[in-house]
């Protein structure tokens, strides 16, 4: 038993040799095949660019890191178009960032790479991020936020309302310039979260321009806009309205009053058995300029469209509700919904205005809404 316990002891060291000699050779053999990538001393980096942000621009870009803790830093350079261009920014001892602008770039995109270098030329890692530069491509394709509707009211405030803006392509604010009560150019911006705007202090008589203000994205250093558009003619806020006399009504329920109530077709006045003419006045609360009118016929009963509507109508103007000038007969269609519009070329100033019907397809007469328009 002595002699076989003796044999497995002899084994077994040989075994140990054997394999401390397998792993000896494989050693030499890694260090071999790794040894020229060894750099005696070690390689020297140089702190990289820390946190660094790319701000888009109109044909160009901003670059901004933070300086870094390294005080070896001296220098860096940033490549672009594949490290085919680069520049470089010398590094001042003192201060928190760094800051590079690249002007006068063709409108794309870019890759930059930022390196930092000490004194003696070591580098650091490669810092990449991406940029794009935007110029007419992108202004093409701006589009204005539209006016619904600029309401004026006796006091002389303006409530804008505005349509939908192109917040797909970077729209954030309103820009609204015009000339205030005082005579001085002025200039107020409205964020585009905001559907209905309010200007108190507009010159009577006067009107408004307005455009859109966009950024690219959230990191743009530039603001892009549209044309100027010009704010048109004022709706006459109905809320200063009142009918200061009417030829004859139905009932209550179909008074003339609801030609003034804002609410174009859904309600409707309608005349009783008295035939043409019907007329109904109106007292705008204040002495105003009128460029048209707009009337609709009603669509209460029918749904569709109420042919009883007039087929002839006039409109008058007054300063006194005495005294009146006459406007013009017009023509309206009553085979067709929505708001139908007369312009009045000579611009009357008047605070009262008188509606007439002067005929139509039946003895009586229904009719939806009037609006005027102006300043």
């Amino acid at each position: 038993m002595i002699k076989n316990y003796k044999m497995k002891m002899i084994w077994r060291c040989l075994m140990v040799l054997v394999i401390t000699s397998l792993t000896f050779t494989a050693c030499k053999k890694m260090d071999s095949t790794y040894g020229k990538f060894i750099v005696p001393g070690g390689i020297t980096y140089v702190g990289k660019a820390t946190s660094p942000i790319a701000y888009d621009g109109k044909n160009r870009v901003k670059i901004i890191w933070l300086r870094g803790s390294d005080p070896n830093a001296t220098k860096a350079r940033i490549f672009w178009n594949n490290y085919a261009d680069s520049v470089e920014i010398n590094i001042p001892p003192v201060g928190d960032t760094i800051s590079y602008i690249f002007d006068n770039l063709a409108e794309k995109s870019y890759s930059f790479v930022i390196k930092t270098y000490d004194a003696k030329g070591h580098s650091s890692i490669p810092v990449e991020l991406s940029s794009t530069a935007y110029g007419n491509q992108y202004q093409s394709s701006l589009l204005s936020r539209p006016v619904n509707s600029s309401v004026l009211d006796a006091k002389g405030k303006i409530t804008i309302n505005w349509g939908g803006a192109d917040i797909s392509n970077g729209a954030f604010e309103t820009e609204v310039k015009y000339t205030d009560t005082l005579g001085n150019s002025k200039n107020q911006f409205f964020p585009i979260s905001e559907s209905t705007s309010t200007i108190s202090d507009l010159k009577p008589g006067s009107s408004y321009q307005y455009r859109t203000m966009f950024k690219p994205d959230s990191l743009s250093i530039d603001e892009f806009f549209t044309g100027y558009s010009e704010s048109g003619d004022f709706s006459f806020d109905k809320k200063d309205w009142k009918i200061a006399g009417y030829s004859d009504q139905l009932n209550t329920n179909n008074a003339a009053t609801f030609i003034i109530d804002g609410i174009p077709e859904a309600t409707r006045w309608h005349t009783n058995g008295s035939p043409y003419p019907h007329w109904a006045i109106i007292d705008m609360g204040a002495v105003r300029t009128i460029t048209k009118f707009g009337v609709w016929r009603t669509t209460v009963d029918p749904a569709s469209g109420d042919t009883r509507a007039p087929m002839r109508i006039q409109f008058l103007i007054s300063m006194d509700n005495i005294t009146w000038t006459d406007l013009g007969s017009f023509d309206f269609n009553n085979l067709i919904n929505g708001e139908h519009v007369y312009p009045t070329p000579t611009s009357p100033i008047g605070r009262y205005f008188k509606f007439v019907g002067l005929a139509g397809n039946n003895y009586y007469m229904t009719l939806g809404e009037i609006s005027a328009y102006g300043y």
